[in-house]
């Protein structure tokens, strides 16, 4: 019997991932795996003990891609928007543009390591704390009500039911902000850029 061909854990859950995006999380077994590297299914199970172990691994890709979107996000508004609905946007984009991906992490009941818990939220529950001021029973209850109405624009966006423009969306977490903000109580203080630039209206029109 010829040797295994020799591929890195890597490569193989690169090949899972290419699975899943193109045909959903139910294609995903060791031989459309072993199909997308163009080889046996021998060097799969060389590197994982069964599939289990590769459907977690890809979980945790999965994780990686999400956490890499939000951090784009980030960089991209920051100095002009909050960091909070920075998140946010991050989120419904991700939903948007990984539709597999976001459907293996939030929505699927069948993988292991389930992960249906927003993966960032102990750094957005700080954030809501350090840029708005609210205590953290306060900013726990405001992102937990905030987290409804964005996964329900991520729902709509991952199966093609809103197209709503950058500005659009900004907007769309700025008039949420204001009616949780009402509920809630007005922030003690304002996110930097509206500050500097004196844009409360941005916030609060």
């Amino acid at each position: 019997m010829p040797a295994a061909k020799r591929i890195s854990k890597e490569a193989i859950i690169d090949a899972a991932a290419a699975v899943l995006r193109t045909g959903g999380f139910e294609a995903i077994n060791a031989r459309s795996v072993a199909k997308a590297l163009g080889c046996s299914t021998q060097p799969i199970y060389l590197s994982f003990r069964n599939m289990e172990e590769l459907k977690s691994a890809l979980t945790q890709r999965a994780i990686e891609q999400h956490t890499r979107r939000v951090r784009e996000s980030l960089r991209a508004h920051e100095g002009c928007d909050s960091r909070y609905s920075s998140y946010g946007m991050g989120f419904v984009q991700f939903a948007a543009q990984e539709k597999q991906l976001f459907r293996w992490l939030y929505l699927e009941d069948n993988q292991p390591g389930r992960h249906q818990e927003d993966v960032l939220e102990p750094e957005i529950i700080r954030t809501v704390m350090d840029e708005f001021g609210y205590d953290e029973g306060t900013a726990r209850g405001f992102h937990r009500d905030m987290t409804y109405y964005s996964y329900g624009l991520a729902i709509l966006a991952n199966t093609g039911h809103l197209a709503l423009t950058e500005t659009e969306l900004r907007e769309a977490f700025r008039r949420e902000f204001r009616a949780l903000a009402a509920y809630y109580g007005p922030p003690k203080k304002l996110p930097e850029f509206a500050e500097r630039e004196n844009a409360v209206h941005q916030l609060f029109r």
